[in-house]
Parts: C-alpha cells; sequence; structure tokens
C-alpha cells in the first residue's frame, strides 16, 4: 500500500525542485575572505549585469578581474577598468557552460562550476553565490567527499546520502532564505566533477531517491571517513537520540588506511586543560601512572575521580582525529593512539567503499549504516 502520510519537509521539498527551477544557491570559499578574484568562461558565453544596470557579454576564454575596494567592487578586463559597482551578476546564455574562478588574494587553487553565479561585496570580502542544477552539485559533492578512485555502488550510495542530507539541511533552513556553504559545515563542494565520469553516472543512477525514517522524514544522514571498527549513536556525539543513527560494531572499517592513528600531547597541556575544564588536579593527578586512559569501546566521557569532560571536546581541544583514542605517558608527553576519522556517526565512507569491493549493493551500504530506514524516490510520495 502506497505511503499517505507524508512528512512536511518532504512536501517543501518538493515544491522547491519538483515544482521549482531545480537549481539550488552555493556559497562558494565561504570559508576565506576574499578580496580579489579572476574569473573566464571556459565553456558557453555569459552575460554580466551590474547594479548599475550595464551588461556586458563574455565569450569563452575572457578573463575578468575582480578586485574589493572597501564596500564595492572594481572590475576590470585585460584592457580597460569597467568600473566598480556593488554586485555582479552573472547569466549564461548558451546551453553548455562553465567558468572557472581563481581567487588572487589568497591564493588559491582556481575551480571550475557549471550554472550561474552572483558576486557581492559583503562585509569586507567577496560573497560569492553559484546557482547550479541540483544533480550538477551532487556530482561535484561526490566527488570532493570521496575521491576519484571509488567502486560505483559506493557512489551511488553516496550520492543518495549526499541528497538526502542536502535537502533536510534546506527544509531546515527555509526554502526561501536557505543557503548552502561549500565547506565541511555542510558537505565539501569544490566545483564540477570532472575526474571520473563513472560518479556522474551514479547521481543520474539515483536521481530523486532519498532515505526516509519510519515517519517518512528526511534523515540527517551523516556520514564520516572511518569508523575505526565502530560506528558512535547520535546522542553520544550530538546529544539527540535518532532512531537511525545507532552505534554498531563495524568489521569493513577495519585494516582501513584511516583505521588507526597516533598523535601526542605533551603532559603539561594535558594538565592545563584539565584544569581548565574544572578537574581537581593535585600532585598524585599529575603522576605518570595516573594518566593512562583505556577505551576499549566507544565511550561518551574522560573521567578523572569525580571529574569529567566529553571526549568531544577533548577531540576539539587539541585537534585529534576521532574521539576514540586511548592514552598512554611516554616521557613528557602523552601518546595518543586512536581508532577512526571522524565523528564516528552514520555511514563509515571508507567501510562502506570496502562494501562495494565486496559486490554489495548500494541499498545495502545504506541499510547497513543507517538503521530503521527505507530509500524512496520522492516524485512517488506526490502520485
Amino acid at each position: 500500500m502506497k505511503t499517505t502520510i507524508l512528512s512536511i519537509l518532504l512536501i517543501i521539498y518538493v515544491h522547491l525542485f519538483a515544482a521549482g527551477s531545480n537549481n539550488i544557491k552555493v556559497e562558494l570559499f565561504n570559508q576565506f575572505n576574499i578580496k580579489t578574484v579572476m574569473v573566464s568562461p571556459i565553456e558557453g558565453k555569459y552575460e554580466f549585469t551590474t547594479n548599475k544596470g550595464k551588461a556586458y557579454k563574455l565569450k569563452k576564454n575572457n578573463i575578468i578581474y575582480f578586485t574589493l575596494i572597501r564596500d564595492s567592487i572594481s572590475v576590470w578586463d585585460l584592457n580597460k577598468h569597467l568600473g566598480v559597482f556593488k554586485w555582479i551578476k552573472f547569466t549564461s546564455i548558451s546551453k553548455e557552460n562553465a567558468f572557472k574562478i581563481e581567487p588572487a588574494y589568497p591564493a588559491l587553487t582556481a575551480r571550475i562550476y557549471e550554472g550561474d553565479f552572483q558576486i557581492k561585496a559583503n562585509d569586507e570580502k567577496f560573497e560569492i553565490v553559484n546557482t547550479v542544477p541540483i544533480e550538477s552539485y551532487l556530482a561535484g559533492v561526490v566527488e570532493a567527499e570521496s575521491g576519484p578512485n571509488a567502486p560505483y555502488e559506493f557512489y551511488k550510495s553516496q550520492s543518495i546520502i549526499s541528497r538526502t542530507y542536502l535537502l533536510e539541511l534546506i527544509t531546515r533552513q527555509g526554502t526561501e532564505i536557505y543557503r548552502i556553504g561549500d565547506d565541511v559545515n555542510h558537505q565539501v563542494y569544490k566545483g564540477m566533477s570532472l575526474k571520473n565520469p563513472i560518479i556522474k553516472q551514479a547521481v543520474t543512477h539515483t536521481r530523486g531517491l532519498v532515505i526516509v525514517d519510519t515517519t517518512n522524514q528526511l534523515i540527517t544522514a551523516t556520514f564520516h571517513s572511518n569508523s575505526g571498527g565502530q560506528t558512535a549513536n547520535s546522542e553520544d556525539v550530538w546529544l539527540t537520540e535518532t532512531s537511525y543513527l545507532k552505534g554498531a560494531n563495524d568489521p569493513f572499517s577495519l585494516e582501513q588506511r584511516n583505521t588507526h592513528w597516533k598523535d601526542s600531547i605533551l603532559i603539561k597541556d594535558w594538565l592545563e586543560f584539565l584544569t581548565e575544564n574544572g578537574f581537581n588536579i593535585s600532585n598524585d593527578a599529575a603522576k605518570i601512572d595516573n594518566l593512562s586512559f583505556k577505551q576499549e569501546i566507544r565511550q561518551k566521557y574522560y573521567s578523572y575521580k569525580d571529574d569529567t569532560v566529553s571526549l568531544r571536546k577533548i577531540r576539539s581541544q587539541f585537534n585529534l582525529r576521532s574521539t576514540w583514542f586511548s592514552i598512554e605517558p611516554k616521557g613528557n608527553y602523552l601518546v595518543i593512539s586512536g581508532n577512526g576519522y571522524g565523528h564516528g556517526v552514520g555511514l563509515s565512507q571508507e567501510g562502506a567503499m570496502q562494501m562495494a569491493r565486496q559486490n554489495y549493493s548500494f541499498l545495502d551500504i545504506i541499510y547497513y549504516y543507517y538503521k530503521n530506514v527505507k530509500v524512496i524516490n520522492y516524485n512517488l510520495l506526490v502520485q
């Protein structure tokens, strides 16, 4: 029997994308204070308009330079100064289109994007927003988050996860005001997927597929690099309990590149951290024997006597790869032996790749890492 209870979030998505433009807005280089940038069409033609009503046409390989001057943008081509504006909007005027953006201050690697974009002067930096078809965006995300050398079934699972993550994020922000960043705070997006054609195929193959829970709500489809052999409960990392982000043994993540790692912390820095977090550090507490910490299975807190601090806070303070680690003193240092890379909640990418190599399907992968969920096509819900 077809499901009749539709989640409000899914309805919002359908109205936004199925009946709308099928584009999303992504803020580019949002973690950088870009002040000078070079833009050049590398496929097709573009027209750009300004707040002063001026319009300019750009052909393939034409180069335009933008420099921030206080609250305005100074624009040059190779021959002359075009003016000073508050904003510039680039619109493609050909069917196939792509453009290159290369920040010069600070100097960053050039990236290639599809679609349209707008540049504004905002708070003494550029605000660069790419309006891009959702499937092109997803292919770029899958490549940036997963690399170009993974199995096809993994790419299909990552496509569905990234689509679900995106749409759930948009519905929480609101369809009128949403803005997606391009860094790890949302999903990493570095432009078009150009390194492996099967990534675009995987996105196309899974078009419209999303993951929902037992009440047809889009799930928060979190993922990380490697679980270290055991995934984590969502409530042990972010306090919010869900029915689908449950910790479990993960043998597929063992013996992978990021399964194990080592780091070190100065003992004096460690004792200072504990003191700042309310620990009663006596002279006895500083003895070598009291500094060992064993974590055979994932835990939530580090404790000493009656004092505790979250492992998540320790990870953030000392920039560790995960919260699953043990501590052993050695000289003036604590040797940190850890498992996995990332928060450990949801899908382990290296584990999922290993499943794909062992001929598990993309559905097998999703149902292994997310509990009590189903993969559906959102179009079927409104028929």
